[in-house]
């Protein structure tokens, strides 16, 4: 009997339920694949499923073990399709027509499962995304400060933080970026890290807010846009990951606390010594560190000196520190050179060093006018050495000429001469004899300086435009020096001179004083020979033979010596030299206490004797250097009643090697007169022979 349409019904009633069924389980089974992957990804071994859901499935490989559960599944619904309940006909096997296609089915479910990840993932990211954007909506993070500062004063900056979500925000924390040129002082809150550049601030509940107030000071260059960054990271207390909000402040640097002054003459004299005075003051409340003040010349300016000195090469200072509502005032020495009418500019830079380069935070420049030379001065000294070199006892004559080169007449001019006396220790010595020192208007004598002012000389009070004038001073030597020590030495007298002007006709309130340049005078070492004869020496023990006074025909022997001295410079390659007169034997006994043996040669007649070196100081520190030797005469008839020669004229050269000078010294006869023998004096004149002698 043929089964009822509602039995067929009831059958095919009962397959969407297990279609419904085998979809759930399917669900589940793409859900565990899906959770897999992730464990997978994320480094977490997938927990272990049931044995017997996938007996024959490789245990090592989970995709195996998801693809044998699946085709389980799907054999049952093959099955409920196909082979329905109390059905007598045999159905055909469908895994025949499946086998075929088994490989694209596999294919296309693993492409449903890439598909539904790739929405999910895609979906959470643009619900997330759009969750932060709307939390830091509701976050703000506004910081403000002066548009505008002043390099180098105080800058306070306030961040406010707010609120406006719904929900409490958690772990709050600002950090802070910097620009270059900014110092941090202080905070309130104080900073919660050692850079003091990060504050936590914690738990903000809804509505709530919070304020961070930083206090520093901004240096840079003046016009500069200096940024400030900040950051607010936080998270919302229903939420498990971090937010960032950010924000950021320009500030201007307008001026500078720092005020340059320079005083540039409006007129410069052309080569002469001017001072360029600049102040740099701090105008703030607080003191300033580490300033660096950079002068740029003008290419025609000649740098001599400063006070304080530079630094740095010649034109830079660096100022440790300049007090709140200070001044430091920096003097810089030089001569301008170029043509009336030129105009040389000074630029002036002071600000720090940045982390990159200087930053310049007050500049100010100065231009002067250059102007025909004003009082000149020209010191000489008209010896015929010329004053390189003089001689002890010698009369140095000093010529000062001065004269007006500008185009204004110069008024209350006062010249000044300072005579510097020093010996190898730089120490002061007494080479001038400045109390004997005579001219037409010897000034006035202070210490070692001689000034001459309009009292001394009228032309002084008022000097003329093209006009001057001349001074001459005669200044002599002492006779020798003094020896105390082994440093008096080297002697050299330095002559310093200057003119000053008080006044100029058409210039208010200007005055100069220009510098000739200095004579330098070295003075020669006083090397000196000493010939003398003996009989007797000085304990007036006889040191020659035969008669005294000698007698005609009878021979007397006398000993003649040289004794040399030089007290200031070492004096090298010496040599002392003379000949026997006609009628005086050389006896050969001699003896020297240094330098080579005297040598005597019989064609020239000439004894020699020869030193290569002779220390500064011999014959006063150190003991002197002599030299002895004997010769006789045998008078004759026409020698009666006659003094006699023994020694022709001594003369010594030797070379100063401080001074670089040949030296020559001339010394008299020696005759039988014999004046600085005591015995012997009175007894020089040739006598008659004592009878029966």
């Amino acid at each position: 009997m043929p089964k009822s349409k509602l039995a067929d019904n009831e059958k095919f009633k009962r397959i969407p339920v297990r279609k419904q069924k085998v979809k759930v389980e399917d669900e589940e089974i793409r859900e565990e694949e899906v959770k897999e992957e992730n464990s997978e990804i994320q480094g977490i071994e997938p927990e272990e499923k049931p044995r017997e859901l996938y007996e024959d499935a490789d245990e090592s490989k989970p995709s195996a073990i998801s693809n044998k559960k699946v085709k389980i599944l799907r054999e049952e619904v093959l099955d409920a399709i196909y082979k329905p309940e109390n059905s007598e006909e045999k159905p055909r096997d469908m895994k025949k027509i499946e086998k075929g296609s088994n490989k694209h089915r596999k294919l296309y479910i693993s492409l449903g499962i890439l598909f539904v990840l790739a929405v999910a993932s895609a979906s959470g990211f643009f619900v997330f995304s759009r969750k932060n954007n709307q939390f830091n909506e509701r976050i703000t993070l506004l910081p403000s400060a002066p548009t505008s500062v002043a390099a180098g004063d105080e800058l306070t900056i306030t961040i406010a933080i707010k609120n406006n979500e719904k929900i409490a925000i958690k772990n709050s924390e600002l950090t802070f970026t910097p620009p270059d040129g900014f110092t941090f002082k202080s905070s309130t809150p104080a900073p919660s890290n050692e850079f003091n550049n990060a504050w936590e601030i914690g738990t903000l509940n809804n509505s709530s807010g919070s304020t961070v107030t930083i206090v520093g000071r901004l240096v840079g260059n003046q016009e500069e846009e200096k940024s400030f960054n900040f950051t607010l990271g936080y998270r919302p207390a229903n939420f498990n990951y971090d937010f960032q909000k950010n924000s950021s402040l320009k500030v201007r640097i307008s001026s500078s606390v720092l005020k340059i002054t320079p005083e540039i003459p409006l007129r410069i004299f052309a080569g002469m010594p001017t001072d360029i005075p600049v102040t740099i003051e701090n105008t703030g409340t607080d003191k300033l560190d580490g300033v660096k003040l950079i002068v740029d010349y003008p290419e025609s300016f000649s740098f001599s000196k400063s006070d304080p000195k530079p630094s740095e090469k010649e034109n830079t200072w660096q100022i440790a520190s300049i007090p709140a509502k200070s001044k430091v005032k920096i003097i810089i020495t030089g001569s301008v050179s170029g043509s009336p009418g030129d105009t040389p500019e000074f630029k002036f830079r002071a600000g720090k060093e940045g982390n990159k380069e200087f930053e310049v935070q007050a500049q100010a420049n100065g231009i002067g006018t250059i102007v025909k030379a004003g009082m000149g001065l020209i010191a000489s000294i008209t010896n015929p050495s010329k004053g390189l070199n003089a001689d002890w006892g010698e009369t140095l004559n000093y010529m000062f000429s001065y004269k007006n080169d500008s185009e204004s007449d110069m008024q209350d001019a006062v010249i000044t001469v300072e005579f510097m006396q020093k010996n190898s220790a730089s120490q002061d010595v007494a080479i001038l004899d400045l109390d004997n020192r005579s001219g037409v208007s010897a000034g006035k004598l202070d210490g070692r300086t001689v000034t001459w002012t309009k009292s001394d000389i009228l032309g002084l009070a008022m000097v003329k435009a093209g006009e001057g004038g001349d001074i001459l001073l005669r200044v002599p030597l002492k006779s020798g020096p003094e020896i105390k020590i082994q440093e008096d030495k080297n002697f050299v007298v330095t002559t310093n001179s200057r003119v000053s002007v008080s006044g100029i006709a058409d210039i208010e309130g200007k005055s100069f004083e220009t510098q000739a340049p200095s004579l330098q005078t070295k003075i020669n070492t006083k090397l000196n020979v000493e010939p003398e004869a003996r009989y007797y020496n000085e304990e007036q023990i006889p040191v020659g033979s035969g008669p005294i006074p000698p007698q005609v025909g009878k021979t007397t022997v006398y000993q003649l010596s040289w004794t040399l001295t030089n007290p200031t410079n070492e004096a090298t390659q010496i040599v002392i030299i003379s000949a026997l007169p006609d009628g005086v034997t050389w006896v050969g006994k001699q003896s020297v206490t240094a330098g080579q043996a005297i040598t005597y040669n019989a064609e020239t007649r000439e004894v020699t004797w020869r030193i290569n070196r002779v220390p500064p100081g011999t014959g006063s520190l150190f003991a002197s250097l002599e030299a002895k030797f004997e010769v006789s005469i045998t008078p004759s008839a026409t020698d009666l009643g006659k003094i006699m020669i023994l020694l022709n004229q001594t003369v010594t050269t030797a070379r100063d090697e401080f001074t670089l000078q040949d030296l020559r010294i001339e010394k008299a006869i020696l005759t039988t007169d014999l004046n600085n023998d005591v015995a012997g004096q009175g007894k020089g004149l040739v006598a008659e022979a004592a009878p029966g002698s």
